[in-house]
């Protein structure tokens, strides 16, 4: 972690440099050499931490009277340090908070502004502070270069790279010693010898086996390598581990040795290609395994790949790698994830090695206590064997015990195997993502990482960089799935747009990441009587134990943690010290979510470095003003605070505030003036229209073009004309995927229908809602194709809307829901008749999976004329619900249906009335009422694919149809509020056995 500190150190001070305040002030000198002195140190980095990784537990070093550890650490303080000074210089020279804007400073007027008698800057003694400051930095940073010389340290990184490594893989494999992987073998094997996945036009297919380090991947590729069918089927077979070194040369020079089973004194490319094609490869059917590959330099790929296109169609190329991005790069047809071994199956690798030469009495005794440390191993097979061996030598169960209680898994002993190997994937990354990486290690192990969170956390510690005129959260999401690429962050969880929306870290990732480090990052366990040791830490998330109380608070001792820059917990919290703010006031990264308190201290704008506020889920009222003296504050997260009444006044001067989150914070009564002048923000949830300080103007929403995520309008009744409308220019919010125009059911507008055509969105929408409309029709823009992007459709409540748009024509649309309309007759206006399908037909909803109408009670016919073309083709999901009057459903439209639900009654579908024939439907919910007797036994009879049945709200039905002992396949049966059918099919009701035929059935 210490080289990404220095780097962006030495970028830092690069910018200040060119400033011209520095000149004034004196101090370019002082700042030259900080830079120079951090360059020279930068160059030896890489080999002192991959040092430290690999020797903090040998002997001989602890022996030396300084050790690289304590260099590395003095070394972190100094960078912290200098970063604070320069944090304070950049906002120091911000202009006035009363400036209308930044960019119109000029760099005159900016070097006026920072010297000013009425800045901090124009004080004499703050000046003096700043340069004795800087000065003491240098002198503490010139001593640490001194002392780099005695440690000997190498400048580069391939000679240490190899001795951590410490392996050359080989073809050969124990398969005896392997286990769990039967099924992944299988499945290699299978994409191997079957040419059904031959790729057109690719000779050979390339099969990519990606994992995290130490779960077996190149195993697995041994595995199928020595298979007896592979042997037979391929005609020539080659091996060669490539690691980081992806040197073309080399590689095509080890695939011809492995080949040949002999050196090559071949010299030249051309002379090593020319051979691998014409005198091994020509005609004849390969396999080549490419073993632990990091390169994803395509233009090498594209290189090496040259040769192989003399080999026959079958030939098949195995990748071992970390990086989905390397296997991307190199063309996989197949990714196969490999993941982690059961407890069971890592119980099995530890106990060969452990106890394998113990008497039956020992591994008894042992047994239990070593499943326990097994399940510390995560699942990582290296990690069992590593620990496994390392437990050998060890005898009684105190010895065991010791281990399995100790921190020794934050250390290089017992993991001495397995750190060492992941160590190479944190040394592959970039200077940013390795701060951002070892960041993750300050939550507690198994904890679900948001990835919104953690990308506004590391933009608070300013880990994120990017070109002038980027976005930080663009960059920060791809830092985020980068990581999840390398497999350093894992189990992710996806939303319906098939986006990442959080992860988990591996336990020995997160030893790894705790190893770099060091005292950085530290969960902190508070107990009555807090923990003293906490003068280094810079980022903690604090867990309060049983002895600290159900309802805890933050103690005073952690006064001590003087140099904190993240402060998170995941507790109930009762208070906050009032001097806490005073004491900690490096703070970046500040969560009080889910807290008792109601008052914020007004010392919260003391916080100069703060960027980062979550007070999110708790009682407070209102937020002091000086909330708006936190000139860098980013993200203000104020979501569901129930009792929330107004933002402070100053809002307007938070220039550098890109997220404001105000969802769900419902009693808020005071909007004050100037949300327009806010032109960074990213995320404004909540938008409410209004008067005076009940809501702001919606020409406030002029300039918020960056706006992203979700929006939601309320009051737009209080949109006081078209011009005011227009004036929103919602159609230039091209970031925004989701809307929601809230009407007050009290209110309502003069020109409504008007002034809803005029706030029409962007056309980059992907999700529409609109709740509480009192106009007659919806606006013409709702229905225009040019909407390609909408999936997802909500007409919720508007009542006086008569006729549906025809939302058939766009082309994307996945969900529609519709509740409460005024409307009775849907036909072909409501298709659309707009897409065609390619083959001149046309297709309504041509991705419409789910419909969904509530609360129509007008609703009487539904019509779809035969010559209205291919109608909701995709549609699997149809829901009615109080829509009592609708006589029938069209019977063209349903062919596809998996899920209906739907209300029986006798003013609209009775059990007498016919229904359509539903061959794919599997689940089905029938809504009754107190007038439904029975269920339309012929028509369940066809329901040949039904596998659930759910019989809601129908007190008068008195059977079920027999036909139900013939559906076959039918799980689950569930009948809800139901008295007769209770009675009679309950568990003693006496016609139970004639649905006995069903698996599962449950009757409340």
């Amino acid at each position: 972690m210490a080289d990404s500190l220095v780097s962006f150190a030495i970028e830092k001070l690069g910018k200040i440099l060119e400033d011209e305040v520095a000149s004034l002030l004196g101090v370019t000198k002082e700042l030259e050499k900080l830079s120079s002195a951090f360059t020279s140190i930068k160059a030896v980095l890489e080999d002192a931490e991959t040092r430290h990784l690999k020797e903090q537990s040998v002997k001989d070093w602890l022996k030396k009277e300084q050790s690289v550890k304590d260099w590395l650490k003095k070394l972190k303080d100094v960078a912290y340090d200098i970063d604070d000074i320069l944090d304070e210089w950049t906002t120091e020279s911000l202009p006035s908070q009363d400036d209308e804007g930044d960019e119109s400073l000029s760099c005159n007027r900016k070097v006026q502004s920072f010297l000013s008698p009425c800045s901090c800057f124009g004080h004499v003694a703050f000046r003096h502070k700043l340069a004795n400051r800087i000065k003491d930095t240098w002198e503490r940073l010139e001593e640490i270069d001194r002392e780099k010389n005695t440690f000997q340290f190498r400048i580069g990184n391939a000679e240490r790279r190899d001795e951590i490594e410490g392996r050359e893989t080989g073809s050969e494999v124990d398969e005896s010693a392997t286990v769990g992987r039967d099924g992944d073998k299988n499945e290699i094997l299978r994409r191997l010898l079957n040419e059904t996945f031959d790729v057109v036009n690719e000779v050979p297919t390339v099969i990519s086996i990606v994992g995290m380090g130490g779960l077996g991947k190149t195993t697995l590729a041994q595995l199928a390598y020595n298979d007896d069918e592979v042997e037979r089927h391929f005609n020539v077979k080659m091996w060669v581990c490539v690691s980081d070194d992806f040197d073309v040369k080399r590689i095509t020079k080890l695939m011809i040795e492995s080949a040949t089973k002999s050196p090559s004194k071949l010299k030249g490319l051309d002379p090593l290609q020319s051979c691998l094609r014409h005198e091994i490869l020509h005609g004849k059917r390969f396999l080549l395994v490419l073993d632990d590959v990091w390169s994803n330099d395509s233009e090498k790929w594209d290189k090496l790949r040259v040769p192989f296109q003399a080999g026959a169609p079958g030939s098949r190329i195995i990748v071992t790698t970390r990086s989905e991005d390397v296997a991307s790069t190199m063309g996989s047809s197949h990714i196969h994830k490999l993941l982690a071994l059961s407890d069971e199956e890592c119980w099995s690798l530890f106990n060969r090695r452990a106890l394998k030469h113990r008497s039956a009495e020992e591994r008894l005794e042992l047994e239990a206590i070593g499943r326990e440390i097994v399940k510390k191993c995560g699942g990582v097979p290296l990690a069992a064997k590593t620990i496994g061996s390392a437990m050998r030598s060890r005898k009684t169960r105190s010895q065991w015990n010791l281990v399995l209680g100790s921190d020794v898994w934050n250390s290089g002993d017992v993991l001495g195997g397995i750190l060492p190997a992941l160590f190479l994937s944190y040394q592959d990354l970039s200077p940013a993502l390795k701060q951002c990486f070892t960041y993750c290690s300050v939550f507690p192990k198994d904890w679900e990482i948001k990835k919104d969170t953690i990308v506004k956390l590391w933009a608070a510690q300013g880990f994120i960089h990017y070109e002038e005129g980027g976005e930080i959260e663009e960059v920060g999401g791809l830092y985020f799935d980068d990581l999840l690429r390398r497999s350093l962050l894992q189990d992710a969880e996806l939303d319906d747009y098939k986006n990442t929306v959080s992860c988990k870290m591996h336990d020995l990732v997160h030893d790894l990441a705790q190893s770099v480090s060091g005292s950085d990052c530290s969960t902190v366990e508070i107990r009555k009587q807090a923990s003293s040791n906490l003068k280094n830490i810079r980022h903690s998330f604090l867990i309060f134990s049983d002895e600290a109380g159900e309802v805890a608070s933050i103690p005073s001792t952690l006064y001590k943690a003087q140099k904190l820059r993240t402060l998170l917990h995941d507790s109930i919290i009762s208070g906050v010290p009032r001097n806490l703010f005073h004491h900690l006031r490096y703070l970046r990264a500040l969560n009080l979510r889910h807290t008792g308190i109601q008052k914020l201290s007004r010392t919260i704008g003391q916080l100069k470095h703060l960027r980062y506020l979550d007070l999110s889920e708790t009682g407070i009222v209102e937020l002091p003003e000086e909330v708006s003296n936190c000139r860098n504050l980013q993200t203000l997260r104020l979501g569901y605070c129930g009792q929330l009444e107004k933002l402070p006044r100053g809002l307007r001067k938070m220039k550098s505030l890109r997220h404001l989150e105000i969802q769900g914070t419902y009693e808020l009564k005071y909007f004050p003036e100037g949300i327009g002048r806010l032109t960074g923000l990213r995320t404004l949830p909540d938008f409410t229209v209004g008067g005076g300080n009940e809501g702001w103007n919606c020409r406030e929403l002029k300039y918020l073009n960056h706006l992203q995520g979700s929006l939601q309008i309320n009051n737009v009744e209080k949109v006081r004309s078209r011009d005011e409308a227009r004036e929103a220019e919602l159609d230039k919010k091209q970031h925004l995927h989701a809307l929601t125009l809230e009407y007050d059911n009290d209110g309502r507008l003069d020109d409504e229908e008007g002034v809803l055509e005029i706030l029409k969105p962007h056309t980059n929408l992907k999700e529409f809602k609109i709740w509480g409309y009192k106009g007659s029709k919806l606006p013409k823009w709702i229905e225009d194709p040019v909407f390609s992007n909408l999936v997802n459709v909500k007409l919720m409540h508007c009542d006086k809307c008569k006729q549906l748009p025809g939302l058939g024509k766009l082309p994307y649309l996945k969900y529609l829901e519709v509740v409460s309309m005024e409307v009775r007759y849907v036909g072909g206006e409501f298709s659309g008749n707009a897409n065609n399908d390619g083959s001149g037909g046309v297709v309504s909803f041509p991705k419409l999976e789910t419909l969904i109408f509530r609360i129509m009670p007008n609703w009487e016919e539904w019509e779809l004329r035969e010559g209205d073309g291919q109608v909701m083709p995709s549609l699997v999901e149809l829901e009615l619900d109080r829509c009592r009057k609708l006589k029938a459903l069209p019977h063209n439209l349903l062919p596809e249906l998996q899920r209906l639900s739907l209300e029986i009654s006798s003013d609209g579908m009775s059990s007498e009335a016919p229904l359509p024939i539903l061959p794919n439907l599997n689940h089905l919910e029938i809504l009754g009422n107190d007038e439904l007797t029975s269920l339309p036994g012929g028509w369940l009879g066809q329901l040949k694919a039904l596998q659930t049945l759910e019989i809601r709200d129908c007190n008068q039905m008195e059977s079920l149809p027999e036909e139900l002992q013939h559906l076959t396949k039918l799980q689950q049966l569930t009948i809800r509020n139901c008295e007769v059918l209770k009675e009679r099919y309950g568990f003693f009701g006496k016609d139970r056995d004639k649905i006995a035929n069903i698996p599962s059935i449950d009757i409340w």
